[in-house]
C-alpha cells in the first residue's frame, strides 16, 4: 500500500512531529521507556498465549499460566546459574592483585629494555595503592556495576511496574490488537496484515537473539573450558572462568557491531596473564566463533529481522543507552525491527509536486451540488474606425 504525504505536510507536520515527539521523549522518558519494555514483554509472551487457545484455555486463565511459567524458569535458571557465575566472579576479583603485579613486572622489564637503547622513561606504577582501593572500594564498586547508574529500589519498582502493564497488555489483547488496526491505514485486511506483521517480525527478532546468544556463549564457554584441559595445556587456569566468560559473550551478543568485541576482552586479558600464546589462541578462538556467527549463524537464525544500514543501529544503540541504561540497549534493536517493518510493509512516498498542488490527497464533499450554468455575456461590437 502506498502512502503518499503532501509537500505542505513535509514542510509543516513532519517537523512539529519530530519536535513534539522529541519533547514528549524527554520529559516522559521513564514512562515511555517503561511502556515500551512492556510492550515487548507482552508481545514476547503473547504467542505463548495464543498457543495455550489450541488447547481451549481461555485467555484470562492463559496469561497467568504463562507468567508462572516464565517466573519459574527465571528462578530455577538464576537458583543454578547465579551461584556459579557470582563465585567464578569472585575468583576473577581476587585474581585481579596478582595480575598487576605481573604487569608491573613486564613494565619493569621493557623499561630495562629500553633503556638499554638510551631511552629514558618511566612505565610502573604502585600496585599496592590499587589493591589497597580494590579491597576498600570491592563492594560499593561492583554495586554501582550492577546497579548501571540506577538505584536497586528503581529497578525493582521498574520490574514491578513491567509486570503489571504487561500483564495488562495481555489481558485486553483483543482490544488492543483492534485498536491497533483502527490506527493504521488502508483496508481492514490491510490493517490486520500490518498489525499480524508486527507481532511475527518481533518474535522472529527475539527468538533469533535469544537462539544466537545461547549458541554464542555455549561455543565461547565451552572452549575455554577445553583449553583448560592437561591434555590442552594451552590455559589450565580458564576452566575456572569458563561459565562467566561464556555468559558475558552470550549477553553481549545482544548488541551488533561492538558486541562480539566487548564479549572477548575479558578472557583474552585474562589469558595474557597466564601467557601472552594463550591470550593469542583466545583471540583466535573468539574470532572464528564471530566469524562463523556473521556468516552462518546469524543470517540463518535472525535472518534481516533488522536489516537497516548499521549507522541507524548504532544510533538506536546510543539513544537507548541514554534513556535505559543496558535495558535501553537491550530493547532498542526490537523496537527498530518494528520499525523497519512499518516502513517495509507501507510504501511511504513522499510528493515532490507543487505546494498547492494535487498531491494525491483530494477532499471529496459530501453531497455534490449542481450549479446553474452561468450566461456568458457576449462581447461587445465596437467600430474601430471611430
Amino acid at each position: 500500500m502506498r502512502i503518499t504525504i503532501p509537500r505542505w505536510a513535509q514542510a509543516v507536520l513532519i517537523p512539529i512531529a519530530i519536535l513534539v515527539g522529541l519533547y514528549f521523549s524527554k520529559a516522559a522518558s521513564h514512562a515511555v521507556f517503561v511502556f515500551l519494555i512492556s510492550t515487548v514483554v507482552a508481545l514476547l509472551l503473547n504467542p505463548l498465549v495464543l498457543a495455550m487457545r489450541k488447547f481451549k484455555i481461555p485467555r484470562w486463565l492463559g496469561v497467568p499460566v504463562v507468567y508462572l511459567a516464565f517466573v519459574a524458569v527465571v528462578v530455577i535458571i538464576i537458583i543454578f546459574l547465579g551461584p556459579l557465575l557470582i563465585k567464578q566472579f569472585q575468583r576473577l576479583f581476587n585474581a585481579i592483585p596478582g595480575w598487576l603485579q605481573e604487569l608491573n613486572r613486564l613494565l619493569g622489564d621493557l623499561e630495562l629494555w629500553l633503556a638499554e637503547r638510551n631511552i629514558e622513561i618511566h612505565l610502573q606504577f604502585n600496585t599496592s595503592d590499587i589493591v589497597n582501593w580494590l579491597e576498600t572500594n570491592a563492594a560499593s564498586s561492583v554495586a554501582a556495576l550492577l546497579s548501571v547508574g540506577m538505584s536497586i529500589v528503581g529497578i525493582l519498582v521498574n520490574i514491578l511496574f513491567t509486570v503489571i502493564i504487561s500483564f495488562y497488555m495481555l489481558i485486553d489483547g483483543r482490544r488492543i490488537f483492534r485498536f491497533l488496526c483502527r490506527l493504521a491505514p488502508g483496508t481492514p485486511e490491510v490493517k490486520e496484515r500490518y498489525v499480524r506483521g508486527l507481532q511475527t517480525s518481533f518474535s522472529r527478532f527475539v527468538r533469533g537473539q535469544a537462539l544466537l546468544g545461547v549458541t554464542v556463549g555455549l561455543a565461547s564457554g565451552l572452549a575455554i573450558w577445553i583449553l583448560s584441559w592437561d591434555v590442552v595445556g594451552v590455559w589450565p587456569q580458564g576452566g575456572q572462568y569458563a561459565l562467566l566468560f561464556g555468559f558475558w559473550a552470550g549477553v553481549t551478543e545482544v548488541i551488533p557491531y561492538i558486541g562480539p568485541w566487548i564479549g572477548a576482552v575479558p578472557p583474552v586479558i585474562a589469558a595474557f596473564f597466564h601467557s601472552p600464546m594463550a591470550a593469542l589462541i583466545v583471540i583466535i578462538i573468539y574470532f572464528a566463533i564471530q566469524q562463523l556467527e556473521s556468516h552462518i549463524l546469524a543470517p540463518n537464525i535472525v535472518g534481516s529481522s533488522v536489516g537497516v544500514h548499521p549507522l541507524v543501529v548504532i544510533f538506536a544503540l546510543l539513544a537507548g543507552a541514554q534513556i535505559g541504561g543496558i535495558l535501553g540497549i537491550v530493547a532498542s534493536l526490537p523496537l527498530l525491527a518494528l520499525l523497519r517493518h512499518t516502513l517495509t510493509f507501507y510504501d511511504f512516498k513522499l510528493s515532490k509536486g507543487p505546494w498547492a498542488g494535487d498531491d494525491g490527497v483530494a477532499l471529496i464533499p459530501a453531497r455534490t451540488v449542481t450549479a446553474p450554468p452561468r450566461r456568458v455575456k457576449p462581447p461587445e461590437v465596437t467600430d474601430e474606425k471611430e
